[in-house]
């Protein structure tokens, strides 16, 4: 029982770590596209572009720490 857990778990970290890469890589084309068309201040003022932003670096930050974790 001990043991599947274990296997359970580390699947699931890789699951985790796949999705998280995944994300970032789709949010940041689109963070891309839209920087490309728009201009700086149409950036600050964008809630929808600022939330995107928050939310890249936050899973960044997320890939960062787990993979961290794993390494230590």
């Amino acid at each position: 029982m001990k043991q599947h857990s274990e296997q359970r778990t580390e699947r699931a970290v890789g699951l985790l770590l796949q999705t998280l890469e995944q994300n970032v890589a789709d949010t940041g084309t689109i963070l891309d596209e839209f920087e490309a068309t728009h201009d700086d201040c149409e950036l600050c003022e964008s809630k929808q572009y600022s939330a995107l932003n928050a939310g890249y670096f936050a899973m960044k930050d997320a890939i960062d720490k787990i993979n961290n974790r794993l390494n230590k």
